[in-house]
């Protein structure tokens, strides 16, 4: 026995309890399935007692409970990080009462003792990710998962955990789904990858087929990655098994030509009609792609899609780059390239990179940039590209500079991938995003729309309708759509959030909205990369 486990039971032996109220209390217990709901949290068992005795009635592994630490060890409206059976948990006391879930976050696992604790809720420090201290679900994104809550005892002077060893198993709880048959309706149809409302659609207890229509080859994918992992394969986010449990028929290489609304009917490229009950407009953004002479040419390259990566790292490895725009897309992808390929050139057509943030931040980046061996050219303008053999060879300037460039990255923006929708009647606005209302209704009935191609309000910070193109904020409107949909409230205080990375370091992070700002303060030294602006209107 070893000393967790013998401190354990001799703390056990004090408990006044009877043999005879314990008998008791486990066979009421059995109720709800295989083990005691001690296994599981306090407030997963008040809130969440539905799901809790079918996880349990399922869950035949062995128990585990030992003593993990002091209760000294957690300071009063803060965290504690431990780990039983080599697992990372935290323990959160909040007014004498202690909560414990997985000590990684759900998104790219990183640990959650360095993040922020209040009021029931973990904030991850890296992405901002959040989740509930009580029953471990999603209260912010960007995750697909949430964790599992653990329950926490105080055994005099120590803190002991119960659980089993199948909750112990992983660091994220995919909530399972309880869904076994679905109606016989016309399916909702999902026009792209948003995997977050057909997750949301299952999790609301909707039982209506789902059919996600995708033109890409794969199913949907973390896209955020694509310019930081030039090297790596698109990491899918779910399992074609997910899919296959939850009722969620995903169909590859079907673009979407044209919905018609009043008879409940879309058109595939292919010319297939097909019927929907409520259909979901999520079809992102379509790249810009360079308009000037010799924009033909081979070895020019936009990044958006999963192959994208790979046909960029197989032309670039040993040859002079040029990347033509410097926003996030056109910066990370550079930094990715360092050490690959020959030379990394990004040609900026403002005063600093990254105008989003402002000339100190991208003045910052630039100098940390070139000090990383990337050649960054200000204020300039591409003229034309020229080759030999129809592939690329330069890129010319509109100052009479050429640079070498055996590969080109166009990182210049999207445009919503929207144009056809017009003839549907669906309204757009003057830039072409699909208008959507506080429900995410098209000014058509059952046509929902949401994501990088909706212009949607945000009440929270005043818009009355704004696009934002962030991963979190598009899985928050899978969420709130999802809602919508099954005319279950909305409660919409949702923060926009995106973040940069450089070269795995160096981390840029935005909360909020900073449109039609008027003035900024700066906390801090943008040199070092440790410092805060904040907007002003």
């Amino acid at each position: 026995m070893d000393d967790n486990s013998a401190a354990l039971m001799a703390l056990l032996r004090k408990q006044t309890s009877t043999a005879e109220a314990d008998k008791n209390k486990e066979e009421k217990d059995k109720s709800c399935g295989m083990y005691r709901r001690e296994y599981f949290s306090e407030d997963y068992t008040q809130h969440g007692i539905s799901d809790m005795c079918r996880e349990m009635e399922y869950d035949d592994s062995a128990p585990v409970e030992e003593v993990v630490c002091r209760v000294d060890e957690v300071p009063e409206g803060g965290m504690h990080e431990v780990e039983l059976r080599g697992r990372k948990i935290v323990i959160v006391r909040d007014k004498g009462k202690f909560s414990a879930v997985n000590g990684l976050c759900a998104h790219y696992n990183w640990p959650l003792i360095n993040g922020f604790y209040s009021n029931g809720k973990i904030r991850c420090q890296l992405h901002g990710a959040c989740f509930n201290t009580g029953t471990g679900d999603i209260e912010d994104y960007p995750t697909f998962d949430g964790l599992h809550p653990f329950n926490v005892r105080k055994i005099g002077e120590n803190l002991v955990i119960s659980t089993t060893e199948k909750r112990l198993g992983s660091d994220r709880h995919t909530k399972p789904n309880w869904i076994r048959r679905i109606t016989t309706e016309k399916p909702i149809i999902i026009v792209g990858g948003a995997q977050s409302i057909a997750e949301n659609l299952r999790v609301e207890g909707s039982r209506t087929p789902i059919i996600m229509m995708t033109k890409e080859s794969i199913t949907p994918y973390d896209r955020v990655l694509l310019s930081k992992r030039l090297d790596n394969p698109a990491v899918a986010l779910r399992t074609e098994e997910f899919y296959t449990e939850n009722h969620i028929v995903v169909r590859l290489n079907s673009e979407v030509t044209s919905i018609d609304p009043p008879y409940h009917t879309l058109t595939l490229a292919d010319g297939s009609l097909h019927e929907y009950s409520k259909v979901v407009i999520a079809v992102g953004g379509a790249v810009r792609k360079l308009r000037n002479e010799g924009a033909d040419l081979k070895g020019i390259h936009t990044l958006r899609n999963h192959a994208d990566p790979a046909g960029i790292m197989a032309e670039a490895k040993g040859e002079d780059v040029v990347c033509i725009g410097a926003s996030f897309i056109g910066t990370e992808a550079a930094c990715a390239l360092v050490g690959e390929a020959k030379s990394v050139t990004v040609i900026c057509t403002t005063a600093e990179p990254v105008p989003a943030l402002g000339e100190a931040i991208g003045r910052s980046l630039r100098l940390y940039f070139e000090g990383k061996c990337i050649k960054i050219i200000t204020n300039a303008r591409v003229s034309k590209l020229t080759g030999a053999d129809g592939r690329v060879q330069e890129v010319h300037l509109v100052d009479g500079t050429v640079l070498p460039a055996r590969c080109v990255v166009a990182g210049i923006g999207v445009d919503p991938d929207t144009a056809w929708m017009a003839e549907c009647g669906i309204e757009l606005d003057k830039r072409g995003f699909v208008k959507v209302d506080d429900a995410f209704l098209t000014n058509r009935a059952d046509v929902y729309a949401i994501g990088d191609c909706v212009s949607a309000p945000l009440p929270f910070f005043g818009q009355e309708s704004i696009n934002i193109q962030h991963f979190q904020t598009a899985q928050k409107h899978g969420q709130m759509a999802a809602r919508s949909m099954l005319n279950k409230p909305i409660v919409d205080h949702n923060v926009p959030f995106f973040w940069a990375m450089y070269f795995w370091i160096i981390s840029i992070r935005f909360a909020g909205v900073s449109e039609g700002h008027d003035s900024t303060v700066l906390r801090g030294d943008t040199d070092s990369f440790v410092f805060v602006q904040y907007y002003f209107r």
